[in-house]
């Protein structure tokens, strides 16, 4: 029975992406003798592999970065802007949508601050610096900085990506995904079982995976998105 349940995960290792085991799965399995077993790897083994991997990326994704003006002149900006590129090419897009959903929360607020400033010269920064976006929004479309329209969209985006994404709401973030195929083997018996069309939001063992996609699939368009307002806002 072990060569059958051996075969069976041996297989479905082969032909996926992802293998998820609970540690109490791994125990199990290490008690019937199936070799599972830890590898170590040295920090230099596993920089000169990460960067070698790195490498072949930033090339093509160097090219898909949107740029910002070159008429912002913003030190703080510009400076969390390479931040954000320097993830940007490396492949890391979790962390790029979260850098680019910040400059576009400071540049909301730097354009905010200039239309107050036009309104009363002794304007205050902190005032402004201290609200939650959503309100930054509302009185960017107060001052005429933005349209209805845009209100509306802004809107939108702090409710279902922003928000999400900076207080972590990871089931929330992927509740709309599926995964098309799901299969699984009982270790005791080798039985495969297949599941479709299995929605990760669902199962808590498979948020932070399906996030990764999600983040891979979008980030081009929430970094675009993002840079394109941060653009309007100071350019």
């Amino acid at each position: 029975m072990n060569d059958d349940v051996q075969k069976k995960i041996d297989e479905l290792v082969k032909d996926s992406d992802l293998f998820i085991a609970s540690p109490d799965t791994i125990e199990r399995i290490q008690r019937k003798g199936l070799p599972i077993k830890s590898v170590f790897t040295t920090y230099q083994e596993y920089l000169d592999k990460l960067f070698v991997e790195k490498r072949g990326l930033a090339t093509d994704l160097i090219q898909k970065l949107p740029r910002l003006d070159d008429s912002i002149a913003n030190g703080s900006v510009t400076a969390l802007y390479e931040e954000l590129k320097e993830t940007f090419v490396l492949g890391i897009p979790g962390a790029s949508i979260v850098l680019a959903i910040l400059l576009f929360d400071l540049a909301a607020k730097f354009r905010l601050h200039k239309e107050s400033i036009r309104k009363n010269a002794q304007a205050s920064w902190k005032s402004i610096e201290d609200l939650h976006l959503k309100d930054v929004i509302c009185k960017l479309r107060e001052h005429g900085a933005i349209t209805e329209k845009e209100e509306k969209e802004l809107l939108e985006f702090n409710k279902k990506i922003r928000n999400n994404y900076l207080h972590y709401n990871i089931q929330k973030l992927v509740k709309d995904m599926i995964l098309g195929e799901l299969k699984s083997v009982n270790v005791e018996t080798g039985k495969v079982t297949t599941e479709k069309n299995v929605k990760p939001a669902d199962r808590p063992y498979l948020w932070f995976s399906a996030k990764r996609v999600l983040d891979k699939q979008t980030v081009v368009d929430r970094v675009t998105f993002c840079i394109g307002w941060v653009n309007k806002f100071l350019a």
